[in-house]
Parts: structure tokens; C-alpha cells; sequence
């Protein structure tokens, strides 16, 4: 019987070294039916030439741009689709996988017809025994995404109905493709993989961690922790998010917890000093409203008027608005008796 056959997607952009480790540890995965697709997203070093050259049987698709992680892997995916996959995996290329990670993906997706998507256990690269990500869930509750930190909730019903997975290493079944089609590109970066999660969820497959299967990963290695490109997309996407997700009263009220968040996000940052990344944050905030979906523009800027105001309220406790925006009024007394304490 023949294995079904996986399309791995790798996205570069500039980080040739990075893909090059990653590239050398997916050749010496033990499994049968596989093809290596490296997209690269406009990379203005010598990436493609050299990947090329040290791995020519690997194909390679350019991108004149960058389209961000949407954009370039939905360039993969449409190849992969289109060239007879029955699985994608989309792997970060930034990520070094064990040598059965893959079979074992496989397996775990093969054994119920209702499995889409399923992620290893992605542990740190600089410290291959710390556990970075075995999962997470939806808390529509509190409009949070929580980690999982035990293996044995995975077993809780009620996180397997909403369990969702990060895109650092993606294992997509084909006919959750055709059913709820691509990564959304109004993302461009951060938050689409739960976004993924969610639509699949919706259309009832479930999506599953195998925990004996393992990958190291190299956190934020392409944009930087932290960076004005990621605080932008991340404090924008977030909105996006729970607003594709939700509806009726409970998008309002994420709505109040997402102006919250963004007021204690922004005063963090000017707390650290970081003025270009407190713009950043608020500018983040000012494209969701206004609906700017896609790359980082640094030509969306929000009023000035709106900026005083946004830190004129930040200068008052955040965790106060976090409580309001929640209806958490006790959490209000509290933590203000605690900052006047201080």
C-alpha cells in the first residue's frame, strides 16, 4: 500500500542558514512519499542560487515580494494542491525536525476521517527539553487564546472542541483545503494559523497534537521579538481575529476587551521606552478599525488626537481598563487598591 503523498512548504526570506539547517534535517526524514517546496518570498540575498544548488531535487517557487506568511505559503499550497497532495505541512524554516516527526504526523492523520489539522510538539532550539507549544484553545469566554501546559488536557472534551494549533509546523489534510479553502491574507503574519484552526474547527474536523512527534524551533528569527513590524500585525490581527470568529453581542464585547488590551499594550511599551513600538501598537489598532488587512504599512497612522487620548488613558493603571472593558469590577477595586498601595 502506498503512503500518502505530503507536500512540505518552506518559507525563506532572507534567513538562508536557517533554511539550510532546516532543509538538511527534513532530507533525513524516514518517510516515503514526499516533496520539498521552498518558497521564496523575494529574498534579496543569495538564497535561491544557493538552496539550488545544495538541494536540487528541491523545488523552488520565487516570489518578486514579500506576501508574508499567508501570501508565500498559500503560493505552496496551490502548488501542492495542484500537483496531486493528499497532505501540506507547513513548516517554518526556522524549525529543525526529528527524523520520524513526519511518519508519525501521518499516521495520527490517517487514523479518523475527521482529522484536519495536526501539529507536533514544538520545543525550543536552544533548549531542545523546554516544551514551547503542545497546543492551545479558544477561551471565548475571555477572548484569550491559552496555552496548554499539560499533556493530559489535551484530554479535556472541552478543549478538544476548540483546540487550535500554531502554523510553525502545520500538518493539513487536502479535503480541509477544499472545504475551507486558504490562509487568509488580511493577516499577512501572526494569528492566521488559529484563525486556520478555527475555520476548521467550524467545518467539524478536528484538530489534533501528536505528542510523541517533536520539531526544535528558533523563536522569531525573521521579524524580531518585539520588532515594529510584528507588535503592528500582532495588535492588529488580534482584532481581525475575534472579529472573524465572533458575532453578534460577543464581537462588542471583544470589542471593549480589544480596546483594553490595546491601551495596556501601548502603555507597556512606552513604559520600556520604545516610542516606535508604542506607535506601532496603536497604528496596529487604528488599521483594524479601519479594516487594512495585508503587509505592514507604515503609511497607516492614527490621529494625533487619538494618540493623546490612547496615552492619556494609559497613563491611568491599565489593568483598570482591562477589568472595565471586561465587566470585571471587582478585578477594578482591586487592582487599583493594589497600585495605590505602591
Amino acid at each position: 500500500m502506498s503512503c500518502p503523498k505530503v507536500f512540505i512548504i518552506i518559507l525563506n526570506w532572507n534567513r538562508l542558514q536557517d533554511t539550510l539547517e532546516c532543509l538538511e534535517s527534513v532530507s533525513k526524514l524516514n518517510y516515503e512519499d514526499f516533496e520539498v517546496v521552498v518558497v521564496d518570498n523575494g529574498s534579496s540575498d543569495d538564497s535561491v542560487a544557493t538552496i539550488r544548488r545544495n538541494y536540487p531535487l528541491t523545488t523552488i517557487l520565487e516570489n518578486k515580494e514579500n506576501l508574508g506568511y499567508t501570501g508565500g505559503n498559500n503560493i505552496g499550497i496551490q502548488y501542492a494542491m495542484g500537483n496531486g497532495a493528499d497532505y501540506v505541512w507547513l513548516l517554518n524554516n526556522d524549525a529543525v525536525v526529528d527524523l520520524d516527526t513526519l511518519a508519525k504526523l501521518v499516521d495520527e492523520a490517517e487514523r479518523f476521517p475527521t482529522i484536519g489539522l495536526v501539529s507536533p510538539v514544538i520545543y525550543y532550539y536552544d533548549n531542545p527539553d523546554k516544551i514551547q507549544f503542545m497546543g492551545a484553545y479558544a477561551d471565548f469566554a475571555k477572548n484569550v487564546i491559552a496555552n496548554i501546559e499539560e499533556p493530559n488536557e489535551l484530554d479535556n472534551n472541552w478543549v478538544q472542541r476548540y483546540l487550535v494549533l500554531w502554523g510553525t509546523a502545520l500538518f493539513i489534510k487536502r479535503n480541509v483545503i477544499e472545504s475551507i479553502g486558504y490562509l487568509s491574507e488580511r493577516y499577512f503574519a501572526y494569528w492566521e494559523d488559529i484563525d486556520y484552526s478555527l475555520r476548521a474547527l467550524r467545518k467539524h474536523f478536528q484538530t489534533k497534537v501528536r505528542l510523541d512527534a517533536r520539531i526544535l524551533h528558533k523563536d522569531s528569527r525573521s521579524s524580531g521579538k518585539q520588532s515594529p513590524f510584528q507588535v503592528f500585525l500582532k495588535t492588529r490581527n488580534h482584532y481581525f481575529l475575534w472579529r472573524d470568529n465572533l458575532q453578534g453581542l460577543k464581537r462588542i464585547f471583544a470589542l471593549c476587551h480589544y480596546i483594553g488590551m490595546v491601551i495596556g499594550a501601548a502603555k507597556n511599551q512606552s513604559d520600556k521606552g520604545n516610542e516606535i513600538s508604542f506607535d506601532a501598537c496603536l497604528n496596529g489598532a487604528w488599521a483594524a478599525f479601519l479594516g487594512k488587512g495585508g503587509a505592514y504599512d507604515q503609511t497607516i497612522v492614527i490621529p494625533s488626537w487619538l494618540k493623546t487620548v490612547f496615552r492619556f488613558f494609559g497613563s491611568w493603571h491599565p489593568y483598570f481598563w482591562v477589568c472595565l472593558f471586561n465587566g470585571n469590577f471587582r478585578g477594578i477595586v482591586r487592582r487599583t487598591l493594589t497600585w495605590a498601595q505602591h
